[in-house]
C-alpha cells in the first residue's frame, strides 16, 4: 500500500464497512436487533467518515486532497440522511 493514498484507502474502508453494515444489520439476518444499536453504529461510521474529511483536508497531496474530500461528503451526506430516517422511524415506533 502506497502511503500517499492513506485518506483514500481509509475512504474506501468505510465505504465498504457501510456497505456490509446496510446489508446485514437488519431484523432477517439478527431477529431481536434494536434500531437504536443500528442508528448508533451508523453514526460511528459517520464520524469515521467526518475524521477522515478532517484528515484529508490536512494531506499536502492536492489530488488526493480534492478526492478525499469529494469521496467523503458524497458518503456523508447519503449516510446522514439514512441516520435521519432512522432516527424518524424510531420516533414513530415509540410515540
Amino acid at each position: 500500500m502506497n502511503k500517499r493514498f492513506a485518506p483514500l484507502y481509509a475512504t474506501l474502508g468505510l465505504f465498504i464497512l457501510t456497505v456490509i453494515t446496510f446489508f446485514t444489520l437488519n431484523g432477517r439476518v439478527f431477529l431481536d436487533l434494536e434500531l437504536m444499536l443500528v442508528i448508533w453504529v451508523y453514526i460511528v461510521i459517520d464520524f469515521g467518515l467526518f475524521v477522515t474529511l478532517i484528515w484529508g483536508l490536512f494531506w499536502k497531496d492536492p489530488v488526493v486532497k480534492i478526492y478525499t474530500i469529494l469521496a467523503t461528503i458524497g458518503l456523508m451526506i447519503p449516510l446522514s440522511i439514512w441516520i435521519f430516517l432512522l432516527l424518524l422511524a424510531n420516533g414513530i415506533s415509540e410515540a
